[in-house]
């Protein structure tokens, strides 16, 4: 069972990490963004391209379909209000045809009726406009991160990972020597992890988390 030292230790860790900012790896996810607006999709595929993703933009639905039927998209942006197709429509024929493509949402007009369509037709997430910079890229980094797709940097993994390893030994008062006792790995090792100098094993984070007292998805969580 996780102490409460522990717990707030690990809270304390993740706040960290975000103020940190380690940039994830997005450059090998492909999106797609259908807008008949072109400023906007020229704005979006900037602010993306920004920030390490692959773009394409299409002005046209039909041409959004057809694109996705065609190419590996990963994720594909859709605005709601569109004279050709409506962008739940848009969405429905992307996921019937490939159920991988994560679809999302940009509408001006958000109201309950249409979430719920746009999740019945197959939407991972809704986003609505005008949307600050960082909402969207946070909403396309979470879908993203439930494919797993975005993954960071091993060298600064290996330290983020030391790093709630070191603290939560810390907030259980517990030393190296303690740890390796019950772990069964030397503490030069345990010191070479916390310091993100060594990647440790599957078996070693098992019998670190065991001996910190919570489960190993919890030192993993977020990354």
């Amino acid at each position: 069972m996780v102490t409460t030292d522990v717990k707030e230790t690990l809270e304390m860790v993740d706040r960290t990490q975000k103020r940190k900012a380690v940039k994830p790896i997005r450059n090998h996810i492909k999106i797609l963004v259908i807008d008949d607006d072109e400023s906007v999709c020229n704005t979006v595929k900037a602010l993306l391209e920004r920030n390490g993703f692959q773009v394409r933009t299409t002005c046209s639905p039909l041409e959004g379909v057809e694109l996705a039927s065609r190419e590996s998209f990963h994720i594909v942006l859709i605005d709601l209000k569109m004279e050709e197709l409506d962008g739940v429509e848009v969405a429905a024929r992307i996921t019937e045809a490939n159920e991988r493509i994560a679809c999302m949402i940009m509408t001006a007009y958000p109201g309950l009726d249409t979430a719920t369509a746009a999740m019945r037709a197959g939407c991972k997430d809704y986003v609505t406009k005008p949307f600050k910079q960082e909402e969207l890229l946070a909403a396309v980094d979470r879908a993203c991160r439930a494919m797993g797709l975005i993954y960071i940097v091993e060298s600064e993994l290996n330290k983020l990972i030391g790093h709630r390893i070191r603290q939560a030994r810390l907030g259980k008062s517990m030393t190296l020597r303690q740890l390796s006792q019950l772990t069964q790995l030397t503490t030069s090792q345990l010191s070479q992890v916390e310091l993100g100098k060594n990647a440790a094993s599957v078996w070693a984070l098992a019998r670190i988390s065991t001996a910190l007292g919570y489960q190993i998805s919890k030192l993993l969580n977020g990354l």
